[in-house]
């Protein structure tokens, strides 16, 4: 992992979509405990407002709080991914869609989505106040999920290099999907002059294990809500692995991941609706819109899913917005022993 960083370094960071980050903004933490992480950012003027004429303030490092919807870097057992795509032991991947897919990923559609101009940093420059801070939190937790992606691929690739070639090449190739999605983030920082330390991340940063079957459901959800092609492969991934679609405990999990991604999303985004009203959304239809969409598609390769379209399902939603804004209270009080 050590060489993550100088990889990301060298990619054109020329791309990006809704951000979530692969498995990383799923959320899912093993523990509800707050924390607090120091991660190195380097910076030449301060994120709150614009440069000031007075000089520039050296920053060198920040507070992150990590909280139960704080983005995760993840592992899994390597070694069962490799039993699971070993086409002598696993008779149901279907080695012609594969090899469809990895077509599709060389041909790089995402390479031109995003190209910077001028009107970045002109647009950064003219944000102020609180809109200015929560627009960099932003972009740095939505670059800590896509860097996180990108190391979770990028093991994959490698390790199942000899088991499955074609799989890991495309597991390579998201990799330089998240990767340049991180990298675009990241220049977008030094718009704020501001640049997250992702060499330093990768050794800082505490790794959750999850089991190959829950990268599967959490990792699918997740990329159907922000970068539909990468959806596409888990879902492939799926369909060879009946054995996590076809049971009583299949439809559990699945139920259980899709509410587990759609309130983590939900959650997250209504802490920072002044964000998403400051780019002319409402921070609430808009989560919903989003919910509802990707759970009819999910619809088609999970065995159960929630019935999001109930009224009752988002009157919950808003009663647990109201929850987790009072356990933040909570945690930001000088009353806790």
């Amino acid at each position: 992992m050590a060489s993550s960083a100088m990889e990301l370094s060298l990619l054109n960071p020329a791309a990006t979509h809704r951000h979530r980050g692969g498995l990383a903004a799923a959320g899912l933490p093993l523990a509800p405990r707050r924390s607090v992480l120091r991660f190195r950012v380097s910076a030449s003027a301060a994120a709150a407002a614009p440069p000031k004429s007075s000089g520039p303030k050296k920053r060198g490092k920040t507070e992150i709080q990590e909280t139960l919807l704080t983005p995760r870097f993840y592992t899994t057992d390597f070694d069962e991914m490799e039993r699971l795509f070993n086409a002598e032991i696993n008779k149901q991947l279907n080695q012609a869609e594969f090899d469809a897919l990895l077509q599709e990923f060389k041909t790089d559609y995402n390479q031109t989505h995003f190209v910077r101009n001028p009107e970045f940093k002109a647009a950064a420059d003219k944000m102020e106040g609180p809109l200015r801070q929560i627009f960099v939190e932003f972009l740095e937790r939505s670059c800590t999920a896509e860097f996180s992606g990108f190391l979770l691929y990028k093991e994959l690739g490698r390790r199942l290099k000899k088991t499955n070639p074609v799989v890991a090449e495309i597991f390579s190739l998201m990799s330089r999907d998240e990767a340049r999605h991180a990298g675009f983030l990241n220049k977008g920082l030094s718009d704020f002059n501001l640049a997250l330390d992702l060499g330093f991340l990768t050794k800082a940063r505490k790794y959750t294990f999850f089991k190959p079957k829950f990268i599967f459901y959490a990792t699918y959800l997740s990329e159907k809500i922000g970068y539909w092609r990468h959806g596409d492969f888990f879902s492939a991934l799926l369909k060879a692995q009946p054995q996590f679609l076809n049971d009583w405990k299949a439809k559990l999990w699945s139920r259980f991941f899709c509410l587990s991604v759609y309130v983590t999303m939900y959650l997250n985004d209504c802490q920072r609706t002044a964000f998403y009203e400051g780019i002319g959304l409402n921070t609430k239809e808009f989560d919903m819109h989003v919910i509802i969409e990707t759970n009819r598609t999910t619809a088609r390769i999970f065995p159960a899913v929630p019935d999001v379209e109930n009224p009752e399902f988002k009157r919950k939603l808003d009663r647990m917005v109201v929850i987790n804004e009072k356990i933040i209270a909570i945690g930001e009080s000088d009353d806790i022993p």
